[in-house]
């Protein structure tokens, strides 16, 4: 009897087909491996009894990937081993496996290494640190981690050295923390405790690869923390350091910590000898389509795929040529779409014909004075307009001749619609007020605002962004409900996207459409263009890079 079992696997990290390669070694049972670009199947044969016990213990044993998109098996009478790729190293650090934490956690041994992947050269002993005095571990690890869980669920800092970086892990408190502040609940069954996730999202979550996810806290958790952000990153453990004072806290009846940078002050810690070399955490955004973005890290892409990437002074055109080269689009014509939090934002046609072509940029005056002062120079609505606007904000309108608008980009256009708003005393501060609005609406449209082209004729052109800040102060003034005008200056920006690709594609038979750069991150945009671009259109994100490298 033969099998055939399909994966669908987005990366070529390698990891899979380790996998399955070592799984069924072990289960010493007759197979091969095929490989068709993002399909992999294992080919096993054997009797009937075999088979059943090999699929059930496959089954009970394959990790969840971020990676993995759809499973299948089915029967053949096909046996062909010349078709059989050789399984390479895979050269990942992975976190940890579900046979690697079964070989450590009876003792509680963070040193227990994957039998998949690369594995950080660290070793006994874990040396706990307080007050001055230390304590070496060579096994008994399990005491060390419940010492370090008593200080924590005491209301001490503790400072963890992990293969992932050393962080301060203390218990929440209902205190303001930065933007970028990362809880660990002690079990993913507590996650809903926190935040507001769907399931998928939660499965995330609990990975193999452990990413970082956004999240919107929920109204229990926020009112027993009203000092808390509303948006919170969460992650489980993501090394056996991390997971085993995860079990130690939950003795105690910790169920969250939050984990920030190295504390100094921290009256306790928990080390061991070696120096590692961190890479930066994996950090995703799960849509609606199921699709997972990777938003930051490349711990997990394709080593091959990393060493190809050539570096360019644009980092527009890099991201261009790296997502077309990934997704294996050379032949076909793409329109990137290239929306950045940090550099300069470029719509960009690439055919094999004619190379790149860039088309739409964004383009405006330095500092958010000029903006105003040469809207009211344009013409008499114009000038009317931006008169009323003083009269109403005269404070805004006085404190915008000292914001500077350093970057091309949408993201910047948006904070200084965020600041005339009055979202925030600063371009920062409200800037991240408007994505806050936009995460949380939930109506169904927003109000329309106005994002036009300087030359409506030419794609080699630039977004009108006095006609936009125009657009979005008229409401303003009209007395707009906040969340209406924040969701409408998103979902405004979709449409005109997506009225963009109509024409390219009509023009140059643009085949897929590409969305890049960090904006990207906000959740809530990158649904809505999968919702309204792709009804017409081919579109596409990174499957194992970073939407901006």
């Amino acid at each position: 009897m033969i099998l055939v079992y399909e994966f669908e696997y987005i990366s070529r990290n390698g990891f899979l087909e380790n996998f399955l390669h070592t799984f069924a070694q072990k289960k010493s049972i007759e197979h091969y491996i095929t490989k068709d670009k993002d399909r992999i199947s294992l080919h096993v044969r054997g009797d009937e009894d075999a088979l059943i016990a090999f699929s059930d213990e496959l089954s009970n044993s394959l990790p969840f990937s971020i990676f993995l998109k759809s499973t299948s098996v089915h029967a053949t009478d096909k046996w062909d081993e010349s078709k059989a790729i050789d399984v390479l190293e895979c050269k990942i650090c992975f976190p940890f496996t579900k046979e690697a934490l079964d070989r450590a956690k009876d003792d509680f041994d963070p040193f227990v290494k994957n039998e998949i992947g690369l594995n950080f050269d660290i070793n006994p002993p874990l040396i706990f640190t307080h007050e001055g005095k230390s304590v070496r571990y060579e096994s008994n690890f399990k005491e060390a981690f419940a010492l370090c869980a008593s200080l924590i669920a005491n209301g001490e800092k503790l400072n963890l050295k992990t293969p992932n970086g050393t962080f301060c892990v203390s218990e929440v408190k209902d205190k303001a923390y930065g933007d970028d502040i990362i809880i660990m609940p002690c079990d993913l069954s507590l996650v809903g405790k926190i935040a507001v996730m769907e399931n998928d999202e939660a499965a995330a979550l609990a990975s193999l690869e452990k990413p970082l996810v956004r999240a919107h806290v929920n109204l229990v958790f926020g009112s027993q923390y009203p000092n808390f952000p509303i948006f919170v990153k969460l992650r489980l453990a993501n090394d056996l350091f991390l997971y085993f004072l995860s079990l130690a806290l939950l003795e105690k009846g910790v169920k969250f910590v939050v984990l920030e940078e190295e504390d100094g002050a921290a009256v306790a810690s928990l080390r061991f000898n070696e120096e590692v070399k961190t890479s930066e955490q994996l950090e995703i955004c799960h849509l609606k389509n199921g699709q997972n973005t990777i938003l930051k890290g490349t711990a997990f892409a394709s080593p091959k795929l990393l060493n190809s990437i050539k570096p360019l002074k644009n980092p527009h055109h890099m991201q261009f040529a790296a997502t077309i080269q990934e997704l294996g689009l050379f032949e076909e014509v793409n329109c990137g779409i290239y929306l950045s939090l940090n550099h300069n934002d470029k719509i960009m046609l690439y055919s094999g014909k004619t190379g790149v072509l860039d088309s739409l940029q964004i383009d405006f005056e330095d500092s958010l004075d000029e903006v105003l002062e040469n809207i009211k120079k344009e013409d008499s609505n114009g000038a009317k307009l931006i008169d009323k606007y003083e009269q109403s904000f005269p404070k805004i309108y006085e404190n915008a001749k000292n914001i500077r608008l350093e970057l091309k980009n949408i993201s910047t256009i948006w904070a200084a619609a965020a600041y005339l708003l009055g979202f925030g005393e600063d371009l920062q501060k409200a800037q991240r007020k408007l994505f806050e609005n936009i995460e949380i609406f939930s109506g169904q449209k927003g109000v329309r605002i106005d994002y036009k082209l300087t030359d409506e004729k030419s794609l080699k052109t630039s977004l009108n962004a006095h006609k936009f800040l125009k657009s979005a102060i008229s409401f303003k003034l009209a007395g707009t409900d906040d969340g209406l005008l924040s969701f409408g200056i998103a979902e405004s920006l979709v449409h005109f996207l997506n009225d963009f690709a109509d024409k390219v594609k009509e023009e140059f038979e643009v085949k897929n459409i590409l969305l890049m750069g960090s904006l990207f991150g906000a959740k809530t945009l990158s649904n809505l263009c999968f919702q309204h671009i792709s009804v017409n259109h081919k579109v596409y994100f990174n499957k194992e890079l970073p939407v901006e490298l």
